[in-house]
């Protein structure tokens, strides 16, 4: 299980998002000064007047989903188009979480302010490069088993 390559990027797959899940992906500055920061659960705006806190459910849902999805895709690894599947509908779940991402960042921007990505908001990008890698791997498997039953 481990000595498969897709393994190693699936379980990349998990440390990331869940590095990403407890770090703040993104803040807006006015004139160089942040006023307002978000993580994966909340957005808080401290600067600007009223201060508020908003929830931001979806993001951090979405990356709970994407551990939960992975942990079994590495487990199935003897049912690869199960696994191949999983990992397919992990990779839409990362690409909904980068479009919820940018509509929030594009949503809470207040006149005048400036948003700034911060390093763990760039996590599920790459995620997404270490799925498709893994499918790359996955697919690669599944035919060269294919190819092994045809010569018997």
């Amino acid at each position: 299980m481990i000595q498969r390559i897709q393994t190693v990027y699936l379980f990349l797959v998990i440390v990331l998002c869940i590095s990403c899940l407890f770090a703040g992906v993104g803040e807006w500055a006015l004139e160089g000064e942040t006023v307002a920061s978000m993580s994966n659960f909340t957005y808080s705006k401290e600067g600007l007047e009223p201060a508020t806190t908003a929830p931001c459910y979806g993001l951090g849902v979405l990356l709970i989903l994407v551990v939960l999805l992975t942990i079994p895709t590495i487990l199935l690894f003897r049912k690869r188009m199960r696994q191949l599947r999983l990992a397919i509908f992990s990779t839409i779940l990362l690409v909904g979480y980068v479009a919820l991402y940018v509509f929030y960042a594009w949503a809470f921007t207040a006149e005048g302010t400036t948003f700034r990505f911060l390093l763990p908001a760039t996590f599920p990008v790459v995620s997404i490069v270490l799925n498709a890698l893994a499918i790359h791997g996955i697919r690669k498997d599944e035919a060269l088993v294919r190819s092994l039953d045809r010569l018997r």
